[in-house]
């Protein structure tokens, strides 16, 4: 592929590499097409859209659920109505509530941190490290008394480096909750992410690997988190059909919510799921051909992943010098036709930005109900206190990929970074 060393910048009068937008970060969404609504005809003609009884229930949730649960490798599965409901879900299952610390990494989208605090426990930030994930190496300084569990989360379609944390949770009997809202389908080591710490969640966000436009899937090998997380996302209440039938109903008495999943979120999910591995494949091979064409390019470091192999392939992720050049260079990229973010300026995905935590203000203006660790010793959780984080999340630049990108938008997307370095690294 070209270098298009001495091509004048569009940013500055040039010609651009494209005049086309590549297709945006929604995978199973430009997917969407006859068998979706197929499946949607089908719980409408129905008139059944309540996953547990109607005229003519399909039970499309629960195969929804049982399907899940197999692609990836888990026992059971719960179909909640988002990302966000699944954390929560997953949270609660585990018995997290007020006063209790739950570990999460300073970068990530800000409902892990909600669903932490909704249910009155306290999130405590530890650094991430060059794959943008939570640093293993931080974990054992947050660690109190009062710590209930670990929530590594797998950003940006990669996962974090499971196996220290998992090691340091046993060391110090910790459960581990995955936020796998971004990755759906990855893997770690062979097995699919979500299913290597207690529980995992899930989000089916129109932006995901897969995609009901909302919804969330929670899973967990132990019968009795499952439990509990069924009747949490109902009212508290079991109904009989989500039991495996091996498993004695407990009496697990705890105050739920509603999240549950409609009949057609189920069926949308049965026909996505079906692609997700597809999709995987196809972002792969994309990602693959694309640092092919970047290998050895001077001033760009490529974002490390833990397991190369079970990246999903869904971002493009590198670094650059500075953050001054970072911004240049996220500019110029983009005015060459290749949409590219700087880490730190995307929204709520950074511990610096989430200013209800920062302020203590969560529903009003009365301060929390939780004693804040940060405060111990009158250290304040600040802006700037995670000087490592906010130096990698400068420096950061992030491009969606698609599994439906040809091989001229692979060459677009090289031939556009070299220029872009050719003239300002």
């Amino acid at each position: 592929m070209t270098q298009g060393t001495g091509e004048r910048l569009a940013i500055h009068g040039g010609t651009p590499v494209r005049s086309e937008p590549l297709l945006p970060g929604y995978p199973g969404g430009l997917l969407i097409g006859d068998a979706e609504k197929a499946a949607v005809m089908e719980v409408l003609e129905s008139r059944s859209l309540f996953r547990h009884y109607g005229p003519r229930p399909l039970h499309k949730v629960s195969q929804f659920e049982r399907a899940f649960a197999a692609a990836m490798g888990a026992r059971h599965a719960v179909g909640v109505t988002s990302g966000t409901a699944a954390l929560l879900t997953a949270l609660a299952a585990l018995g997290v509530g007020p006063g209790d610390e739950v570990i999460v990494p300073t970068y990530t989208w800000v409902a892990t941190v909600n669903a932490v605090v909704h249910l009155g426990a306290v999130p405590v930030f530890v650094d991430i490290d060059d794959s943008l994930t939570m640093d293993p190496a931080t974990l054992e300084a947050a660690i109190t008394p009062c710590t209930r569990a670990i929530l590594p989360v797998h950003m940006r379609g990669a996962g974090a480096d499971m196996a220290p944390i998992l090691e340091v949770a046993a060391r110090h009997r910790l459960h581990v909750v995955e936020d796998a809202a971004q990755a759906v389908g990855g893997r770690y080591r062979g097995r699919r992410l979500g299913t290597l710490g207690a529980i995992g969640a899930y989000s089916l966000q129109y932006h995901k690997v897969i995609t009901t436009g909302e919804g969330g899937m929670v899973v967990t090998d132990d019968p009795a988190l499952w439990e509990r997380a069924v009747r949490y996302h109902d009212q508290g209440s079991v109904r009989m059909e989500e039991l495996d039938e091996t498993i004695p109903v407990g009496n697990q008495l705890m105050i739920g919510i509603n999240f549950r999943m409609s009949e057609i979120t189920g069926a949308i999910g049965l026909v996505q799921l079906g692609r997700m591995d597809w999709i995987i494949e196809r972002m792969r091979a994309h990602k693959t051909a694309i640092l092919d064409g970047m290998r050895g390019l001077p001033g760009v470091t490529i974002r490390r992943v833990p397991d190369p192999d079970g990246d999903t392939g869904a971002t493009l992720m590198f670094f650059l010098p500075t953050p001054d050049l970072a911004r240049a260079f996220s500019a110029a990229l983009t005015a060459e036709g290749i949409r590219a973010t700087v880490a730190w300026d995307s929204g709520q995905h950074v511990y610096h930005h989430f200013d209800q935590i920062i302020e203590r203000r969560m529903f009003a203006e009365r301060h929390c109900a939780w004693e804040c660790p940060y405060y111990r010793g009158c250290a304040r959780l600040e802006k700037g206190m995670f000087p490592r984080t906010d130096d990698l999340l400068r420096r950061a630049l992030h491009i969606d990929l698609h599994p439906l990108f040809s091989e001229r938008d692979e060459f677009d997307i090289v031939r556009a970074t070299r220029k872009v370095a050719s003239a300002l690294l």
